[in-house]
């Protein structure tokens, strides 16, 4: 059987189109309305993140928007791994780190903080950043962030990369076996800023 050409595919799917402004959350997507009776001069958030929707730390605050459907519209930004950052860019963010946020005006970087500003402005999701439980999940999250990095990230010897790997696998267990304390699918109880958080891995 020969694969099909995009133009065969598209025959046999016909046109599909989807509202990227308030349908199901997608990549393409540069404004949310999520349905609200607003227009984009009413949005007080600009979320500046990656092309290629791969940054991690830019899905965690792209997701909490999504999961609180807070109206936003999007920046795309080139990551420095393909390349310079915009101009334009570095001058709102002179150290071209992302993500950013754009709330009412005002910038935010680092992943952490946007998701407490946003907290503070629009409320919690299911539990306060702060919760002593939601701490100590946020805590096991940057341990994971740190042995998936140490394994992966950096060049290492066979033997240095098996105890890596082996480190790694170590501090996914520990996250298991919190996932298989709950009842459901979700960290806690029902979805929450600690599942936004750990989504990207």
């Amino acid at each position: 059987m020969r694969a099909l050409t995009l133009a065969a595919l598209r025959a046999r799917t016909g046109s599909v189109t989807f509202d990227r402004i308030n349908g199901p959350t997608n990549s393409q997507a540069t404004l949310r309305l999520f349905g609200r009776n607003i227009t984009e001069q009413d949005v007080r958030v600009t979320l500046y993140r990656d092309n290629h929707a791969w940054c991690p730390y830019c899905q965690k605050v792209w997701m909490w928007l999504e999961e609180k459907q807070i109206p936003y519209r999007i920046k795309k930004v080139t990551m420095f791994c393909y390349g310079e950052k915009e101009m334009w860019y570095k001058n709102i963010v002179p150290s071209g780190m992302l993500p950013a946020l754009e709330l009412d005006g005002r910038i935010i970087t680092e992943s952490d903080v946007i998701l407490q500003r946003l907290e503070d402005e629009f409320g919690e999701l299911l539990e306060p950043l702060t919760a002593p439980r939601v701490v100590n999940l946020r805590r096991l999250e940057r341990m994971l962030f740190g042995a998936w990095c140490r394994w992966l990230c950096y060049p290492q010897q066979v033997k240095a990369e098996r105890k890596a790997k082996s480190a790694f696998e170590d501090v996914l267990g520990m996250v298991e076996q919190k996932l298989q304390a709950t009842q459901g699918p979700f960290f806690l109880e029902e979805f929450s800023c600690v599942d936004v958080i750990f989504l990207p891995y």
